[in-house]
């Protein structure tokens, strides 16, 4: 068993470097959405100093038509609600029950653009010339 002196340290540790970083991730998050902001408007752009290619990917969520999905496949009724239970339908699709191709296939399936990820990924250094890796 831990020693209360052992916890006391170890929460006194986690308490003070939580007030540090705290004011670190909401500046990085500012930074993050002005990142972002800016290579929306402007473009995707290559820093060669830095050897890393800054572009905005766009994130979908997922969405089932109710009525199409139980027209299409029956055998799903049981994830279907007056609105389709997302959770449910995940499940039945890792189970094999049917596939996201048969889904999207049906146009039961539909992706809703619900945001923009910055991306900054490093690239390798024979690349950096040429700066095509956003494209």
């Amino acid at each position: 068993m831990t020693s209360p002196d052992v916890r006391a340290r170890l929460l006194e540790e986690y308490l003070e470097l939580k007030e540090r970083v705290n004011p670190l991730e909401k500046r990085l998050s500012q930074v993050r959405d002005q990142l972002r902001d800016m290579v929306t408007e402007e473009g995707h752009f290559v820093d060669e100093v830095r050897g890393v290619g800054v572009h905005v990917e766009a994130r979908f969520r997922k969405g089932y038509d109710p009525d199409r999905l139980a027209f299409a496949f029956p055998q799903l009724a049981a994830c279907i609600k007056p609105a389709v239970d997302a959770n449910q339908l995940e499940a039945c699709v890792a189970a094999g029950m049917v596939t996201e191709r048969e889904l999207e296939r049906e146009g039961v399936l539909f992706r809703t653009l619900h945001s923009r990820a910055l991306v900054v990924k490093t690239i390798p250094r024979t690349q950096v010339a040429g700066s095509r890796l956003c494209e």
